[in-house]
């Protein structure tokens, strides 16, 4: 009895070494605390430092950051910052993406992001994707919240829009926006999120989790079609084109504010899961901070 008292001793002490807290590895609570379909995860960009632009996506890699970019405060450590809040000054980080490997077989999609703006210029490309020989990126998330309407008064819009090329350079694009201003937010960081529903060609627009605008599109299409080999360079920050070159409108231009945890799933995530992933995002930055 006496020496099966001391085995169990023996063990359970073992035991009790082996699960120490202190010896296990710093938790990223970026990672463990996000969960919202991880398996369908394709592209994550955390944009934390020039070595930790990218931790998900296949073949995408950082090249550089220009003009007024930098890396500062995000919603999650670091995140995408225009210095200047000058959609005309140029500011972007730039991504090599070695034959378009993180959008292989992407049909729907769910792109999520936080951005934060600046109210006195807040307008031009989240993320674009450069296409060849052609006015328009082969893919672009686009917000604008900018406009005036007919009286000439600035209008308090929330508005975003996916645009798409084939490899003729045929336009494939949805402007999705809403006009309340409940949805349009300065100065503090939101959730922005677009779903693609290539079964059905439904496209919808959140803001915070909330569905704010939904419409069909024909004829339907599958992501990973248009993303072709020669797309070879990805911006978060700007307009592909505007920073080609190949414009000079100030609507096709850097985005001025901020933007960070931009998140690309290669299934539509429903309202539910766009509001847990919300809510996980900030749990992992209250969790960041108190470190």
């Amino acid at each position: 009895m006496k020496k099966t008292f001391v085995l169990f001793a023996f063990i359970a002490a073992a035991c009790c070494v082996a699960c120490d807290p202190q010896d296990k590895p710093e938790e990223d609570p970026g990672k463990t605390l996000v969960t919202v379909a991880a398996e369908n995860l394709v592209v994550y960009m955390p944009l934390e430092s020039t070595e930790k632009a990218v931790s998900v996506g296949e073949g995408i890699s950082f090249a550089e950051s220009k003009g007024s970019a930098s890396f500062g405060e995000g919603i999650l450590g670091q995140g995408f910052v225009n210095t200047t809040g000058d959609n005309m000054k140029q500011a972007y980080l730039k991504f090599n993406m070695a034959s378009a490997n993180a959008f292989k077989n992407l049909q729907s999609m769910t792109f999520s992001c936080w951005v934060k703006l600046n109210e006195a210029c807040s307008k031009g490309a989240i993320m674009s994707i450069n296409g060849s020989g052609i006015d328009w990126p082969a893919f672009i998330a686009y917000f604008d919240n900018s406009g005036t309407n007919d009286e000439g008064v600035k209008t308090q819009q929330v508005n975003g829009r996916m645009v798409f090329h084939d490899a003729e350079g045929v336009e494939q694009n949805l402007w999705l926006d809403t006009w309340d201003p409940a949805f349009a937010k300065y100065g503090k960081w939101f959730q922005f999120a677009f779903t693609y529903d290539s079964a059905s060609g439904t496209w919808g627009l959140y803001v915070d989790g909330i569905q704010v605008k939904e419409a069909s599109f024909d004829p339907k299409i599958v992501v990973s079609n248009l993303v072709t080999a020669s797309c070879n360079a990805m911006y978060v920050g700007g307009w592909s084109t505007f920073i080609e070159g190949q414009s000079t409108q100030d609507w096709q231009s850097y985005f001025a504010g901020s933007i960070d945890e931009i998140r690309i799933y290669n299934r539509v995530l429903s309202a539910t899961e766009l509001s847990t992933l919300r809510a996980q995002e900030l749990a992992a930055a209250v969790a960041a901070a108190a470190k």
